[in-house]
């Protein structure tokens, strides 16, 4: 059986999913034999409840060619979830 803090979560996710988003970063070249390198980031605060959905950042990469960047979220309940995109330069 669901409590009414679980539906009222669950609801509140359903209608803006971003609110539970508490940090974001992206690493602009990511590879798999390294950390990940945090080329931009941006997270709430207590004080700062605000959170970019489109990041201001530019990144020069040093050469033409193929790179993978990696963009990393993390939620209030602390689940990391990243995904990675292939970018031909």
């Amino acid at each position: 059986m669901i409590s009414n803090s679980q539906n009222s979560i669950r609801e509140r996710a359903i209608r803006g999913g971003f609110d539970f988003i508490y940090f974001w970063a992206i690493d602009f070249n990511w590879q798999t034999d390294k950390p990940f390198s945090h080329g931009w980031q941006d997270y709430r605060t207590r004080k700062g409840r605000s959170l970019k959905t489109i990041s201001d950042a530019t990144y020069q990469y040093p050469e033409p060619g193929n790179y993978i960047a990696c963009v990393k979220v993390v939620d209030t309940f602390v689940c990391d979830t990243s995904i990675t995109v292939k970018l031909e330069v």
